[in-house]
Protein backbone atom coordinates (compact mmCIF):
# COMPACT_ATOMS: atom_id res chain seq x y z
CA UNK A 1 0.00 0.00 0.00
CA UNK A 2 1.05 3.44 -1.44
CA UNK A 3 1.78 5.50 2.30
CA UNK A 4 0.10 8.88 2.17
CA UNK A 5 1.21 11.99 3.24
CA UNK A 6 -1.19 13.52 6.19
CA UNK A 7 -1.60 17.35 6.72
CA UNK A 8 0.31 17.33 10.16
CA UNK A 9 2.45 14.88 12.03
CA UNK A 10 2.49 15.20 15.27
CA UNK A 11 5.16 14.10 17.92
CA UNK A 12 5.05 12.73 21.08
CA UNK A 13 8.07 12.09 22.93
CA UNK A 14 7.24 9.39 25.54
CA UNK A 15 9.50 9.15 29.06
CA UNK A 16 7.92 7.77 32.24
CA UNK A 17 4.33 9.01 31.15
CA UNK A 18 2.36 5.71 32.31
CA UNK A 19 -0.11 7.97 34.15
CA UNK A 20 -1.22 10.28 31.63
CA UNK A 21 -0.34 9.12 28.15
CA UNK A 22 -3.66 7.68 27.49
CA UNK A 23 -5.13 11.14 28.74
CA UNK A 24 -2.76 12.77 26.34
CA UNK A 25 -3.49 10.46 23.26
CA UNK A 26 -7.13 10.55 23.88
CA UNK A 27 -7.17 14.16 23.61
CA UNK A 28 -4.83 13.44 20.24
CA UNK A 29 -7.49 10.69 18.76
CA UNK A 30 -10.29 13.45 19.35
CA UNK A 31 -9.34 16.15 17.32
CA UNK A 32 -12.17 17.52 14.61
CA UNK A 33 -8.68 17.45 12.20
CA UNK A 34 -8.21 14.04 11.57
CA UNK A 35 -6.11 14.26 8.86
CA UNK A 36 -2.94 13.31 11.42
CA UNK A 37 -0.19 11.22 11.85
CA UNK A 38 0.95 10.13 15.62
CA UNK A 39 4.53 9.19 16.57
CA UNK A 40 4.70 7.88 19.57
CA UNK A 41 8.60 8.10 20.40
CA UNK A 42 9.49 5.45 23.03
CA UNK A 43 12.76 7.67 25.07
CA UNK A 44 13.38 4.15 26.49
CA UNK A 45 11.65 4.33 29.21
CA UNK A 46 12.49 2.60 31.94
CA UNK A 47 8.22 1.90 32.90
CA UNK A 48 5.15 0.80 30.87
CA UNK A 49 5.25 3.26 28.55
CA UNK A 50 7.16 0.92 25.41
CA UNK A 51 4.07 -1.80 25.75
CA UNK A 52 2.05 1.69 25.89
CA UNK A 53 2.98 2.96 22.76
CA UNK A 54 2.81 -0.44 21.01
CA UNK A 55 -0.77 -1.08 21.99
CA UNK A 56 -1.71 2.70 20.83
CA UNK A 57 -0.25 1.97 17.54
CA UNK A 58 -2.67 -1.65 17.12
CA UNK A 59 -5.41 0.31 17.94
CA UNK A 60 -5.32 3.13 15.29
CA UNK A 61 -3.86 3.13 12.29
CA UNK A 62 -2.54 6.94 12.27
CA UNK A 63 -0.62 5.93 14.92
CA UNK A 64 2.94 4.70 14.93
CA UNK A 65 5.57 4.11 17.74
CA UNK A 66 8.79 4.00 17.78
CA UNK A 67 11.51 3.07 19.52
CA UNK A 68 15.11 4.44 18.83
CA UNK A 69 18.02 4.28 21.19
CA UNK A 70 18.24 7.03 23.80
CA UNK A 71 20.93 9.98 22.40
CA UNK A 72 21.08 11.77 26.83
CA UNK A 73 18.95 13.61 28.49
CA UNK A 74 16.41 15.19 27.50
CA UNK A 75 13.79 14.59 24.88
CA UNK A 76 16.20 15.46 21.88
CA UNK A 77 16.44 12.33 20.30
CA UNK A 78 13.08 11.59 20.32
CA UNK A 79 11.88 14.08 18.89
CA UNK A 80 15.10 14.10 16.15
CA UNK A 81 13.30 10.56 15.48
CA UNK A 82 10.42 11.97 15.12
CA UNK A 83 11.38 14.77 13.01
CA UNK A 84 13.18 11.61 10.83
CA UNK A 85 10.22 9.76 10.06
CA UNK A 86 7.78 12.44 9.74
CA UNK A 87 5.84 12.37 6.55
CA UNK A 88 3.17 15.33 7.29
CA UNK A 89 3.67 18.62 5.31
CA UNK A 90 3.22 20.37 9.07
CA UNK A 91 4.68 19.34 12.33
CA UNK A 92 3.13 19.74 15.88
CA UNK A 93 4.39 18.12 19.02
CA UNK A 94 2.50 17.59 22.32
CA UNK A 95 4.55 16.01 25.64
CA UNK A 96 3.12 13.24 27.18
CA UNK A 97 1.86 14.51 30.55
CA UNK A 98 0.05 17.29 28.34
CA UNK A 99 -3.52 17.52 26.47
CA UNK A 100 -4.84 19.55 23.72
CA UNK A 101 -8.06 21.09 23.18
CA UNK A 102 -10.32 18.95 20.20
CA UNK A 103 -10.01 22.17 18.22
CA UNK A 104 -6.66 22.87 17.98
CA UNK A 105 -5.34 21.23 15.35
CA UNK A 106 -7.45 22.36 13.16
CA UNK A 107 -7.27 26.31 14.32
CA UNK A 108 -3.56 26.09 13.88
CA UNK A 109 -3.78 24.35 10.17
CA UNK A 110 -6.35 26.83 8.91
CA UNK A 111 -4.83 29.60 10.30
CA UNK A 112 -1.71 28.84 8.39
CA UNK A 113 -3.59 27.66 5.06
CA UNK A 114 -5.25 31.28 5.51
CA UNK A 115 -2.37 33.42 6.40
CA UNK A 116 0.26 31.84 4.54
CA UNK A 117 2.75 31.76 8.04
CA UNK A 118 5.17 29.03 8.51
CA UNK A 119 4.93 29.05 12.24
CA UNK A 120 1.92 29.46 13.80
CA UNK A 121 2.09 29.61 18.12
CA UNK A 122 -1.49 29.81 20.24
CA UNK A 123 -1.46 30.57 24.12
CA UNK A 124 -1.21 27.34 26.58
CA UNK A 125 -2.74 27.39 30.20
CA UNK A 126 -1.07 25.42 32.68
CA UNK A 127 -2.99 22.56 34.59
CA UNK A 128 -2.44 20.95 38.13
CA UNK A 129 -2.86 17.34 39.05
CA UNK A 130 -6.18 17.75 40.54
CA UNK A 131 -7.06 19.33 36.76
CA UNK A 132 -7.23 23.22 38.30
CA UNK A 133 -6.87 25.25 35.30
CA UNK A 134 -3.96 28.10 35.77
CA UNK A 135 -4.42 30.79 32.92
CA UNK A 136 -1.04 32.34 32.42
CA UNK A 137 -1.16 36.41 33.23
CA UNK A 138 -2.90 38.39 30.38
CA UNK A 139 -0.03 40.11 29.71
CA UNK A 140 1.73 36.82 28.45
CA UNK A 141 -0.75 35.80 26.17
CA UNK A 142 -1.31 37.30 22.53
CA UNK A 143 -4.70 39.33 22.92
CA UNK A 144 -5.57 39.24 19.22
CA UNK A 145 -4.49 37.23 16.22
CA UNK A 146 -1.33 38.87 15.23
CA UNK A 147 1.27 38.77 11.93
CA UNK A 148 5.13 38.79 12.58
CA UNK A 149 7.96 38.92 10.66
CA UNK A 150 11.08 38.02 11.70
CA UNK A 151 12.47 41.33 13.06
CA UNK A 152 8.93 41.90 14.31
CA UNK A 153 9.00 38.55 16.62
CA UNK A 154 12.78 39.36 17.77
CA UNK A 155 11.14 42.77 19.07
CA UNK A 156 8.39 40.97 21.01
CA UNK A 157 10.82 38.27 22.35
CA UNK A 158 11.46 41.06 24.74
CA UNK A 159 8.08 41.39 26.13
CA UNK A 160 6.39 38.34 28.30
CA UNK A 161 5.07 37.19 25.06
CA UNK A 162 8.67 34.95 25.15
CA UNK A 163 6.65 32.34 27.73
CA UNK A 164 4.71 31.57 24.46
CA UNK A 165 7.40 31.79 22.01
CA UNK A 166 9.65 29.06 23.63
CA UNK A 167 9.28 25.83 24.28
CA UNK A 168 7.67 23.43 20.98
CA UNK A 169 4.23 22.67 21.86
CA UNK A 170 1.16 24.66 20.96
CA UNK A 171 2.65 25.92 17.87
CA UNK A 172 2.36 24.48 14.42
CA UNK A 173 5.53 24.06 12.08
CA UNK A 174 5.90 24.10 8.40
CA UNK A 175 8.13 20.84 7.87
CA UNK A 176 10.64 22.71 5.78
CA UNK A 177 11.44 24.64 8.57
CA UNK A 178 13.44 21.50 9.51
CA UNK A 179 15.36 20.43 6.70
CA UNK A 180 18.94 20.06 8.01
CA UNK A 181 17.35 21.21 11.60
CA UNK A 182 17.70 18.75 14.57
CA UNK A 183 18.14 19.71 18.06
CA UNK A 184 21.02 19.07 19.85
CA UNK A 185 21.67 16.15 21.92
CA UNK A 186 22.13 16.24 25.65
CA UNK A 187 21.07 19.15 26.36
CA UNK A 188 18.21 20.52 28.08
CA UNK A 189 15.87 23.33 26.73
CA UNK A 190 16.70 22.64 23.67
CA UNK A 191 13.96 24.13 21.92
CA UNK A 192 15.51 27.53 23.37
CA UNK A 193 18.73 26.88 21.44
CA UNK A 194 17.13 25.95 18.22
CA UNK A 195 14.84 28.70 17.82
CA UNK A 196 17.02 31.25 16.48
CA UNK A 197 17.35 28.49 13.44
CA UNK A 198 13.62 28.09 13.13
CA UNK A 199 12.72 31.98 12.84
CA UNK A 200 15.52 32.50 10.41
CA UNK A 201 13.48 30.58 8.07
CA UNK A 202 10.25 31.87 8.51
CA UNK A 203 8.32 34.25 6.36
CA UNK A 204 5.50 34.60 8.05
CA UNK A 205 5.07 34.04 11.79
CA UNK A 206 1.20 34.07 13.12
CA UNK A 207 0.20 34.10 16.86
CA UNK A 208 -3.26 33.23 17.65
CA UNK A 209 -5.39 34.53 20.75
CA UNK A 210 -7.02 31.09 21.26
CA UNK A 211 -6.39 28.32 24.20
CA UNK A 212 -5.81 25.26 23.13
CA UNK A 213 -3.07 23.67 24.79
CA UNK A 214 -3.09 22.69 27.97
CA UNK A 215 0.23 21.66 29.96
CA UNK A 216 0.19 19.53 33.37
CA UNK A 217 2.12 21.11 36.11
CA UNK A 218 3.86 18.39 38.46
CA UNK A 219 7.08 18.39 40.16
CA UNK A 220 8.71 16.05 38.09
CA UNK A 221 8.55 17.95 34.75
CA UNK A 222 11.45 19.88 33.37
CA UNK A 223 9.46 23.65 32.90
CA UNK A 224 9.36 22.97 37.38
CA UNK A 225 12.72 22.10 37.84
CA UNK A 226 15.98 24.90 38.24
CA UNK A 227 19.16 22.79 37.78
CA UNK A 228 22.70 23.52 36.76
CA UNK A 229 22.27 22.29 33.47
CA UNK A 230 19.04 24.32 32.73
CA UNK A 231 20.51 27.01 33.92
CA UNK A 232 23.79 26.38 31.05
CA UNK A 233 21.26 25.46 28.63
CA UNK A 234 19.45 28.72 28.69
CA UNK A 235 22.92 30.33 28.61
CA UNK A 236 23.89 29.00 25.27
CA UNK A 237 20.86 29.78 23.89
CA UNK A 238 21.11 33.12 24.73
CA UNK A 239 24.91 32.58 23.02
CA UNK A 240 23.90 30.56 19.75
CA UNK A 241 21.20 33.62 19.44
CA UNK A 242 23.04 36.82 19.38
CA UNK A 243 25.42 34.69 16.79
CA UNK A 244 22.09 34.30 14.58
CA UNK A 245 21.61 38.09 15.02
CA UNK A 246 25.36 38.70 14.11
CA UNK A 247 25.14 36.89 10.81
CA UNK A 248 21.96 39.15 10.36
CA UNK A 249 24.04 42.55 10.76
CA UNK A 250 21.99 43.04 14.52
CA UNK A 251 24.42 44.55 16.50
CA UNK A 252 22.22 45.65 18.98
CA UNK A 253 20.55 42.85 19.75
CA UNK A 254 23.35 40.81 19.94
CA UNK A 255 24.87 42.57 22.56
CA UNK A 256 21.48 42.38 24.50
CA UNK A 257 21.46 38.83 24.28
CA UNK A 258 25.41 38.36 25.37
CA UNK A 259 24.67 41.05 28.03
CA UNK A 260 21.78 38.43 29.34
CA UNK A 261 23.99 35.19 28.96
CA UNK A 262 26.63 36.98 30.84
CA UNK A 263 24.72 38.19 33.23
CA UNK A 264 22.85 35.28 33.91
CA UNK A 265 26.21 33.35 34.64
CA UNK A 266 27.71 35.96 37.08
CA UNK A 267 24.52 35.50 38.80
CA UNK A 268 23.63 31.80 39.08
CA UNK A 269 27.31 31.06 39.11
CA UNK A 270 27.19 29.82 42.77
CA UNK A 271 24.94 27.24 41.89
CA UNK A 272 26.60 25.66 38.91
CA UNK A 273 28.57 23.81 41.87
CA UNK A 274 32.35 24.27 40.42
CA UNK A 275 34.01 21.73 42.92
CA UNK A 276 32.42 18.92 40.44
CA UNK A 277 35.00 18.38 37.30
CA UNK A 278 32.41 18.03 34.77
CA UNK A 279 30.28 21.17 35.90
CA UNK A 280 33.59 22.99 36.48
CA UNK A 281 34.41 22.13 32.54
CA UNK A 282 30.82 22.99 30.74
CA UNK A 283 30.92 26.57 32.63
CA UNK A 284 34.50 26.69 30.99
CA UNK A 285 33.29 25.94 27.52
CA UNK A 286 30.05 28.09 28.08
CA UNK A 287 32.20 31.15 29.39
CA UNK A 288 34.53 30.76 26.66
CA UNK A 289 32.08 30.60 24.11
CA UNK A 290 30.41 33.77 25.32
CA UNK A 291 33.87 35.85 25.15
CA UNK A 292 34.28 34.03 21.52
CA UNK A 293 30.85 35.70 20.53
CA UNK A 294 31.17 38.88 22.21
CA UNK A 295 34.77 39.17 20.71
CA UNK A 296 33.16 39.29 17.30
CA UNK A 297 30.95 41.79 17.82
CA UNK A 298 33.34 43.88 19.17
CA UNK A 299 35.07 42.88 16.35
CA UNK A 300 32.01 43.50 13.54
CA UNK A 301 30.74 46.98 15.50
CA UNK A 302 34.83 47.90 16.03
CA UNK A 303 33.14 50.23 19.27
CA UNK A 304 35.74 50.83 21.71
CA UNK A 305 33.41 50.57 24.42
CA UNK A 306 32.70 47.00 23.09
CA UNK A 307 35.90 46.06 23.12
CA UNK A 308 36.63 47.16 26.50
CA UNK A 309 33.87 44.38 27.75
CA UNK A 310 35.30 41.92 25.46
CA UNK A 311 38.47 42.44 27.31
CA UNK A 312 36.56 43.00 30.59
CA UNK A 313 34.68 39.75 29.93
CA UNK A 314 38.03 37.48 29.27
CA UNK A 315 39.42 38.44 32.43
CA UNK A 316 36.62 37.40 34.52
CA UNK A 317 32.69 37.35 34.89
CA UNK A 318 32.76 39.88 38.54
CA UNK A 319 35.14 42.30 36.19
CA UNK A 320 32.56 42.17 33.33
CA UNK A 321 30.01 42.92 35.81
CA UNK A 322 31.90 45.62 37.29
CA UNK A 323 32.34 47.00 34.29
CA UNK A 324 28.76 47.48 33.10
CA UNK A 325 28.00 48.52 36.14
CA UNK A 326 30.61 51.38 36.04
CA UNK A 327 29.56 52.37 32.71
CA UNK A 328 25.99 52.44 33.78
CA UNK A 329 26.85 54.77 36.75
CA UNK A 330 28.53 57.25 34.35
CA UNK A 331 24.99 57.53 32.09
CA UNK A 332 22.74 57.44 34.86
Amino acid sequence: MAQTTPKISVIVPVYKAEETLDACVNSILAQTLEDFELLLIDDESPDRCPELCDAWAARDPRIRALHPSKAGPGPSGARNAGLDAARGKWITMVDSDDTVAPDLFAALYYAANQSGADLVLCNCCRVQQDGTLMPLPQEQCFPVDTILSEEQFWDAFGTPWINQFTGTAHRLYAAKLFDGVRYPLGMLHEDYYVLPDLIARCGIIQCLAYTGYYVLQHEGSITATARQEVRLAMTRGDIHRAEYFLSRGWHDRAEGALTDAAEFLYRNKAAYDLRKPGHRAEFAFVKGELCRVYGGLAAQKGARSLKLRAAALRWGLPVFHAYRALLAARHG
